[in-house]
Parts: structure tokens; C-alpha cells; sequence
């Protein structure tokens, strides 16, 4: 009908959210270089990063605010893969240690190469984790229509700190980009739910993430007015979910990749899950569990670093630590686990420092520290049917 219309923009006033949990990095590999560069949102982007010469650097910048206005973000683009991912550390130097979770967009290496490329990013991980700066990857590379029935198992993969996005948006901005970029994923949106969830929720939560919220203008569509971006979701290879049996859908999301996903009788699309590439035997087979447990790292780690080189008094009459030194340093390990605890973050915790150690030896201390973690509720089981009487 006729009349005067009007979008309610967000983002403008660029306000950004409290704590660090939200802050992502995002390197796109396939494009136009780009040099690292501090995003705060969409409007401020600058004329390095526009939808013509960096298409698939802008689409994913925009989703991942489409899903998290506020949330601080640094990206990079590179023009050639090598596969070393050296970047990914650049861009962490240059963020000063701050990201906690990286999305890779690899969209022109192929399925072949994820085992290996995975393997390497792990690899970067660990050796960022033995600096203290640990880090979650999210990870997406090239996969055509044949790859999809012999993809490699990520739950056989020694990867647990990276998570492969194999979902895409089929009705909307990232299908009228896929045209032109194949398996460009919907990875930025992936991120963008990461850096949104708490570091104990899973980014499946249905209640908190729903992945549809717009459209976007015609003037990133080709002038086509195209569906509310993840309203219609497939695969990277460019099919649609509909295209699958529900159990083509198990079998691919029983192989450990995320995409996303229908529920029946609701209008939202969610992610399927949260997995990362390792056997789901471990502790850490889900990105919520690595994101918790590099909280409670970072946050230990700000608080016993003053006390490095520090006096470590002794009882002499034993030749162990003082019972004074002991509770110190226990108080300031539960002061970090204690507010996670607050936030409900995890379910409870122990730090336990053993007083029989001798510090005057090697003037080492080993601290010990247990954590309960929050569950998530995959799988609910409804035991229902007809009765004569209710007590029967």
C-alpha cells in the first residue's frame, strides 16, 4: 500500500557491551587484502571494507552485528590461503591478547584440506593457550555437492579447539553472494552468537538465539528484495536444508558440523549444535566448555600474576608454606571463580593449595583448581500417554 515507510536502524551510536567475553576476530582468506583493523559496527566500516571490493569480508562483519550490535570485533582479509594461518596470530597481536574467539572463513581451500588445516589451527591455539591468551576457533572451507556424503568425521579429528561451519544462508544476502562466492558460509553469523551467548550457553540455545532478525536493503542484494537472511538455510555446497531427510540431517550433525537448523511449529532458525572437532568422550567436545574454562584461565592468570616473584612465607618449624600464604593465594584464585559462580556461569568450584610443598626448594607452587561446569539440555525425553486414573 501507499504511504510513508520507515526501518528503525541500530547500531548508529556504536555502543559496545561491558566485559570482554563478546570481543571476536575475523579473518576472511579468498579476498582482496585487508590490513587488521578494529570494527565496532557495520557504519564503521570504512572504505577499505565495502560490499563491492570485499563482498564476503562485509557480509560476514554484518552478520556477526546483525546478531551482536555492540559486541567489538577485529578483521582482516587476505588475498591467498597458505594454510599456516600466521595471520591469526598477527591479528591477536595486534587486538593485545584480547580475542576469545576467532572465525576463519577459508571459503577457497576444499574439503580436502580440512583435517589438515584444522589440525594447524589447533595447533595455533595450543601454542596461544601456553601464552595465556587462549582462544575457540570457528572454522569454514569450500565444500561442493559431492563432499557432502563423504565428509570426514570431525568427532575422530584431535582438534577440540575449533569448530567447523558448514551452514549457509539460502534465501537472502549470503544466497544472491554465493552466486558469485560459493561456501561462503554463514560464519559470521556463527560469530556473532558466540561472542552474544554467556561463556557457559551454547550457541543452539533456542530460547536466546534465533539467527532471524532482517533483511537486508536492496542495495546489497543485486536490487532484488530477498528473504530475512537465515529465514531459508542450507549447506555451503548450496543446498537447502529441505533438500535432506531428517535423518541426512542427524547423520551430518552426528559427524560434529554446525549449521543451521528448523524446528517444527516454530519460525526461527537455530544452530544444530555447538560441537567442536574432538571425540565427544572429552571435556572439552563443546565450544561452551572451552569457552569457560579459558575464563576461568584468563581470570586466575590476572590474579596470581602480581604475586610472581613475590615473598612465599614458610613455617619453620615444618619447612612448608605458612597457612597465611596458603589462604592468600586460595582467596585470590576464588575471588575469579566466585563471580563466575555469581554469574552462573559455572556450578561451583574448589581451588586447593597443599601447604606441604616445599617452596624453598625450587620456588615453585602448584595450585589446583576444580571446576563444575553448567550443563545444557540437548535432549528432552516426554514420557506421555492415556490412563483410567492419574495415580495408576
Amino acid at each position: 500500500m501507499n504511504g510513508v515507510k520507515f526501518v528503525r536502524g541500530n547500531g548508529g551510536l556504536s555502543r559496545t557491551l561491558s566485559g570482554s567475553d563478546h570481543i571476536s576476530g575475523m579473518i576472511v582468506y579468498g579476498e582482496s587484502d585487508v590490513a587488521p583493523a578494529l570494527v565496532l559496527s557495520i557504519e564503521d566500516l570504512d572504505n577499505d571494507i565495502t560490499a563491492v571490493s570485499n563482498p564476503v569480508l562485509h557480509y560476514h562483519v554484518s552478520e556477526f552485528f546483525r546478531i551482536n550490535p555492540g559486541a567489538k570485533l577485529y578483521v582482516q582479509s587476505v588475498e591467498e590461503s597458505d594454510g599456516v594461518f600466521i595471520e591469526v596470530k598477527t591479528l591477536q597481536n595486534f587486538a593485545g591478547g584480547e580475542l576469545r574467539q576467532v572465525a576463519v572463513c577459508d571459503f577457497t581451500t576444499p574439503v580436502a584440506s580440512l583435517a589438515a588445516r584444522m589440525a594447524t589451527l589447533n595447533q595455533i591455539a595450543l601454542d596461544l593457550g601456553n601464552l595465556n591468551i587462549p582462544v575457540s576457533f570457528l572454522y569454514s572451507v569450500k565444500v561442493g555437492t559431492l563432499d557432502i556424503a563423504s565428509l570426514p568425521n570431525m568427532h575422530t579429528q584431535n582438534a577440540d579447539r575449533v569448530t567447523v561451519i558448514i551452514g549457509q544462508d539460502a534465501g537472502g544476502r549470503g544466497k544472491f553472494l554465493a552466486e558469485t562466492n560459493p561456501s561462503l558460509s554463514c560464519i559470521g553469523a556463527a560469530l556473532g552468537a558466540v561472542s552474544k551467548a554467556m561463556v557457559h550457553e551454547s550457541i543452539a540455545w533456542v530460547e536466546k538465539q534465533n539467527l532471524i532478525s532482517t533483511a537486508y536493503p536492496k542495495s546489497f542484494t543485486g536490487g532484488a528484495e530477498l528473504a530475512r537472511e537465515m529465514d531459508v538455510v542450507g549447506l555451503c555446497d548450496g543446498s537447502l536444508i529441505t533438500d535432506y531427510t531428517p535423518q541426512q540431517l542427524q547423520a551430518i550433525s552426528e559427524k560434529g558440523y554446525v549449521f543451521g537448523v528448523k524446528y517444527t511449529g516454530n519460525v526461527g532458525t537455530y544452530f544444530n549444535d555447538s560441537f567442536t572437532a574432538t571425540t565427544l568422550e572429552s571435556d572439552y567436545a563443546y565450544l561452551e566448555n572451552n569457552r569457560t574454562i579459558d575464563k576461568s584461565i584468563r581470570g586466575i592468570y590476572k590474579a596470581l600474576l602480581p604475586r610472581i616473584s613475590a615473598p612465599a612465607y614458610v613455617d619453620s618449624d615444618t619447612g612448608y608454606l605458612d597457612v597465611s600464604t596458603v589462604s592468600s593465594l586460595e582467596a585470590l584464585c576464588d575471588d575469579v571463580l566466585d563471580q563466575m559462580l555469581r554469574d552462573g556461569e559455572i556450578s561451583g568450584y574448589k581451588n586447593y593449595i597443599n601447604p606441604a610443598q616445599q617452596i624453598l626448594r625450587n620456588s615453585k607452587l602448584e595450585v589446583v583448581s576444580k571446576i563444575v561446569p553448567v550443563g545444557t539440555l540437548r535432549e528432552i525425553t516426554v514420557k506421555i500417554g492415556l490412563t483410567l486414573q492419574i495415580n495408576q
